[in-house]
């Protein structure tokens, strides 16, 4: 039994589109959209610079239940990059790629094995004659709430096993619950490697067996800061080693800017301008969120949505064509004294008004028609806590600026 080295990926979401932009330049688009492509390409060249005895590809392959005939003639292509060097790949789909979408079907060469719609064992063989079982699923229909875990059963005729499984660790909540399990149902199956996917934020779940989720290849929002990329595995009779291989071309981030002043327009996008400066990186291309810090004494009436587009709209215009571009793609305000406080504590009206727009139950009552829509609410997930938050903020201030306006 000799030693095995393989990559494993997740939900690289090809041809996703990115969420929370606009107003961009031609030549933004089209990187944007090449982005996840370019990701992709970055786990092939891995594959075939190491030498890799295997790909995983543990669920999201694409972004959508439908996939485009341009998006699986270029997966096919990687695919066929990989044959050329005899490096057979496995694949799960998942929530968003799963098996009951409607597209026109592409083949795929001879070096790709699919998992079906049932648990189910895929080997695979060494040139010295190392055995691999290799155990997965794909999901049938986009919503599986059933524990598939408790449908894999290890077959004794290998000397490694390695389960792929797309779905949620329980304790997650900000994820759709999809195939849950524990890590006690992990360790229970005894497995050499748990290849896992569904869950875009990287991160060791388990270290005894290895559990992993990689994360996403690109980020896709804003949500989706950090490094992105896959996993290198090295499994040597029963020690594992695994690093992780950064492939995101875009990175998302987020910057804090204290502004001591009154809130001047020009002293704001003079500083704006400085900070974009200061992150300029040829090696990384960055789309950013600017978060500005007014000081206690300015005036909030001064910070309407005019002014703070004026601040966006300027920094977006001086920004080129050329590598390594920072994007400045939201500018937002962050400061309690936009809430007119004596207002809400004098007046029960606004007191009431203010706690309805950031409770829970009335933003599930004003999006329930939406998630209660046969077709729409087949592309949408729950939404997590932060988002709900910034919901209910973003309500907040948009009550209270009509009140100044007014």
């Amino acid at each position: 039994m000799s030693k095995i080295v393989f990559i494993h990926a997740a939900d690289l979401h090809l041809d996703s589109p990115f969420a929370g932009l606009k107003n961009l330049p031609a030549f933004l688009i089209e990187r944007l959209r090449e982005s996840s492509f370019l990701a992709f390409q970055k786990v092939i060249d891995t594959a075939i610079f190491h030498r890799v005895d295997f790909l995983l590809l543990a669920g999201d392959l694409y972004d959508g239940e439908n996939r485009s005939l341009r998006t699986q003639v270029r997966f096919r292509k990687e695919m066929e990059r990989l044959r050329e060097h005899n490096i057979p790949v496995y694949i799960i789909h998942g929530n968003h790629d799963h098996l009951d979408g409607s597209w026109i079907h592409v083949d795929l060469p001879e070096n790709v094995h699919v998992f079906q719609a049932k648990p189910e064992v895929k080997q695979f063989q060494k040139q010295d004659g190392t055995t691999v079982n290799i155990y997965g699923y794909s999901y049938p229909k986009r919503h599986v709430s059933e524990r598939i875990i408790t449908m894999f059963t290890k077959q004794d005729d290998a000397d490694y096993h390695i389960g792929m499984l797309h779905g949620n660790l329980e304790g997650y909540t900000d994820h759709s619950p999809y195939a849950p399990f524990s890590q006690r149902e992990l360790v229970e199956k005894n497995f050499d490697y748990w290849a896992l996917g569904h869950i875009h934020k990287r991160q060791i779940v388990l270290k005894q067996p290895p559990a992993i989720y990689p994360g996403n290849i690109q980020g896709r929002n804003r949500k989706e800061t950090g490094e992105k990329g896959c996993y290198l595995v090295e499994i040597n009779n029963g020690a594992t080693d695994y690093q992780f291989i950064e492939t995101g071309s875009i990175g998302w981030d987020s910057m804090q800017i204290k502004l001591a002043g009154d809130g001047q327009f020009d002293d704001i996008l003079k500083k704006c301008r400085n900070y974009l400066q200061e992150v300029q990186n040829n090696e990384k291309e960055l789309l950013l969120e600017l978060v500005l810090e007014i000081a206690d004494h300015a005036n909030p009436s001064l910070f309407t949505e005019e002014f703070i587009e004026g601040i966006l709209e300027s920094l977006q215009d001086e920004e080129d064509e050329t590598e390594g571009f920072v994007w400045p793609y939201r500018v937002i305000i962050e400061n309690d004294s936009l809430l007119d406080e004596p207002l809400i504590s004098e007046n029960p009206f606004f007191g009431e008004l203010f706690t309805n727009a950031a409770d829970s139950n009335e933003i599930d009552s004003a999006l329930g028609q939406l998630y209660n829509h046969r077709e729409a609410r087949r592309f949408l997930d729950p939404l997590d806590k932060e988002e709900r938050a910034e919901l209910a903020s973003q309500s907040q201030t948009v009550l209270m600026r009509l009140f100044q306006r007014n």
